[in-house]
């Protein structure tokens, strides 16, 4: 559905009441006499919003009815219990909003400029960089030690910087969701914004007595103080931290356990109170203010909007209070690593440089805690992998393994006898029908005896289709065109993400850290010099895109096999109907193995190029921001739905499907060439 099609019924509906827009759009559902002037499901989409507003008042005298009628079931009629208080408390929370009357009006712009994940994105990015700007920098540039000494250094200071955050952070909402309000009103238009905010989609259950100009107001307050406590809450990972690299792990992981939080635990649960006091759900505003919930306190009923506007407050005051009295509590840093260190048993063993790179890079820049970070990450995706529940695949997994292996005449012989027996079955129940309009227990019998139907359709069109091209076989194939990208999943973008994510983090400080504490000129004045150092580092980095890799591909791989299987692998990969047009006859276990190498060698084509930008970086905070918005942010973008976005960037490659099943020479030779040239003269020049 475009803009122009909505465009074009409120267009027709503008000077009418709301009951003759409903009756006009109910008329038009209807009317099949003539061509359709106005898009079918766009009008269903807008009948279905007029007819909630013209019938508001029902929908509230609905939720007296239901509460009523609800506490008299058994399940429901304790009164000591969380959803008996949960539904007595809900009718008299609409009782300032029983006068309201909605109008029907342009919801689609006021959805789109507030419900919008891309921007939520943009702005965490801008809040990253906010908090390793103002928060880090000092460290980073070594003068915290010098601050630490001014009278003003300490507390004085970050309350400062917080106040610095809580500017950026208003500035940032106000400006960005500001361009979407502008950016919508020409798309869809805002509609009337004095007109009760019940008048838009999905606010329908909203208990608030408010217009949509005061929602947007309050919307854009409260996302800034979302985002504020998060800010916070980042504040005092910092303070509590001793380098950079353990912030970014931290961090990550607390994002990351937040999220889980908030996806996995259902609405009702009786631990919702983590689902809902989350800093994830505090960002989801539309969610908190679209319909009145209560949340679950100890089997107390607490309302979703005070609570949530308690809880950001609070998190937010108490994480600045705790950052400010742990900042001022602080040793000054310059004598902080000063101690008596005991090496009992550990000798004088020399170990070679390579051996303290991986040192350096594992405990001191804390890589192992982000490795093991990542593993459970990893983990858990495979745990939460999934395979769809599809009545036809059932029936086609059923036919390919009654004739799995090499096509023969038998598989010819049981191709026409099944499709012979559908036919009569067909014939029989149309028969049935003619004679008698009555569902009978023999049409029953015969829809069961029917229902492999629709699989053996997909496996005779595949027998069809492959029969004639050499050595293909029948096999049950869906787990490969799951992890070939030819059914719809996005699984090699979910894992691509996982991977770089974690080669950022382990590779951005390993030339960066050194650029900031100005080694270079020490390390180049030393025996092995510069050559040997690149050298290093770049074996790190390949062992870190190799170790990515394989964590990847092993996992998943194994995850399909679990699901799927894996046979057929010595038949033709031309034995897949999405594959009969493929350039080259290979074997479905040498397509499997190109797609294992290209994907290797593209992840450790980008650690390299990652370890370049660390080379140019002067600190680990640029690597990190330079490497996210590269390799990271592309894949975001892509997953929240921007489809071009697998063509685009590293993700064609990364992939590996995309950019072989639409495959273009300049989609995939211009990145390949990119990464080639910079990675040849940076090692050539000794400049990587």
């Amino acid at each position: 559905i475009t803009s122009a099609d909505y465009k074009k019924i409120y267009s027709e509906l503008k000077y009418k009441t709301d009951e003759e827009k409903l009756a006009w759009l109910d008329e038009q559902l209807n009317d099949f006499s003539h061509s359709p002037v106005y898009k079918w499901s766009a009008m269903a989409e807008l009948y279905d919003e007029c007819q909630n507003v013209v019938t508001y008042k029902e929908y509230l005298e609905n939720i007296d009815t239901q509460a009523k009628l609800m506490i008299k079931i058994s399940i429901f009629a304790k009164p000591d219990t969380f959803n008996y208080r949960s539904i007595v408390k809900t009718p008299p929370a609409y009782t300032n909003v029983r006068d309201v009357q909605p109008v029907f009006d342009v919801s689609k712009g006021i959805n789109l400029a507030t419900d919008n994940s891309f921007t939520d994105i943009l702005c965490g990015f801008i809040l990253l960089f906010a908090v390793l700007t103002l928060m880090i920098s000092d460290r980073e540039q070594g003068i915290s030690r010098l601050l630490f000494t001014l009278k003003r250094g300490r507390s004085y200071l970050l309350f400062s910087k917080l106040s610095a955050l809580a500017v950026t952070v208003f500035l940032a909402v106000f400006l960005i969701y500001g361009e979407n309000l502008i950016v919508s009103s020409f798309i869809y238009g805002l509609g009337d914004l004095s007109r009760p905010i019940q008048s838009v989609a999905g606010f329908i259950g909203c208990n608030l007595k408010i217009n949509v100009a005061e929602y947007l107001i309050i919307f854009g307050l409260f996302k800034s103080t979302a985002i504020f406590t998060i800010c916070a809450v980042l504040s005092l990972i910092t303070v509590t931290t001793k380098n950079t690299v353990s912030f970014y792990g931290i961090s990550t992981a607390v994002v990351i356990i937040e999220g889980l939080l908030y996806a996995l635990i259902h609405p009702l649960s009786i631990y919702s109170i983590f689902r809902y006091i989350n800093v994830i759900a505090f960002t989801k505003v539309n969610e908190i203010f679209c319909n009145y919930k209560n949340i679950n306190f100890f089997e107390y009923p607490i309302p979703l909007i005070s609570a949530s506007f308690t809880a950001v407050i609070l998190i937010a005051f108490i994480c600045s209070l705790v950052s400010a009295y742990l900042y001022a509590k602080k040793r000054n840093l310059e004598f902080r690593k000063i101690g008596i260190k005991l090496n009992f048993g550990k000798g004088n063993k020399v170990h070679s440089a390579l051996y303290y790179g991986f040192y350096k890079s594992l405990i001191q820049q804390k890589g192992i805690v982000i490795i093991v970070v990542f593993m459970l990450i990893t983990v858990f995706l495979n745990s939460s992998f999934k395979k769809k529940y599809d009545v036809q695949d059932v029936y086609y997994k059923y036919y390919t393994n009654q004739l799995e292996g090499e096509i023969t005449s038998e598989t010819d012989d049981f191709i026409k006898s099944e499709e012979k027996r559908f036919f009569d079955l067909n014939n029989k129940m149309n028969e049935i029908l003619q004679d008698s309009n009555s569902f009978s227990g023999e049409m029953m019998e015969i829809q069961k005896q029917l229902a492999p139907e629709s699989g053996f359709i997909l496996l005779k069109n595949r027998y069809e289709l492959i029969k004639n091209i050499d050595n293909t076989k029948i096999f049950y194939d869906t787990g490969y065109k799951r992890m070939f990208g030819k059914v719809g999943y996005d699984d090699d973008m979910k894992y691509a993400l996982i991977t770089m994510m974690l080669c950022m983090f382990l590779i951005s400080p390993l030339i960066a850290n050194d650029n900031k504490y100005r080694m270079l000129s020490i390390i180049n004045s030393t025996a092995s010099g510069r050559k040997q150092y690149i050298k290093r580092n770049i074996i790190i980095s390949i062992d870190y895109g190799l170790l990515s890799s394989l964590m990847w591909l092993i996992g998943y791989s194994f995850k399909v096999y679990q699901f799927y299987g894996f046979s057929g692998l010595d038949a033709s990969v031309q034995s897949i109907t999405n594959f009969i047009d493929f350039p080259i006859n290979l074997k479905l276990w040498q397509y499997f193995a190109v797609i294992f190498i290209l994907r290797t060698v593209f992840i450790i084509l980008s650690a390299l190029f990652m370890l370049w930008i660390s080379s140019k970086s002067k600190n680990t905070t640029i690597a990190v921001l330079v490497n996210f918005a590269l390799f990271v942010l592309p894949i975001i973008v892509y997953l929240l739905g921007a489809d071009i976005m697998a063509k685009i960037c590293m993700n064609p490659l990364l992939s590996v499907n995309a950019a072989l099943n639409e495959f273009s020479v300049v989609q995939f030779i211009m990145p390949v060439l990119a990464l080639g040239i910079v990675i040849y003269y940076a090692v050539k020049q000794k400049k990587i």
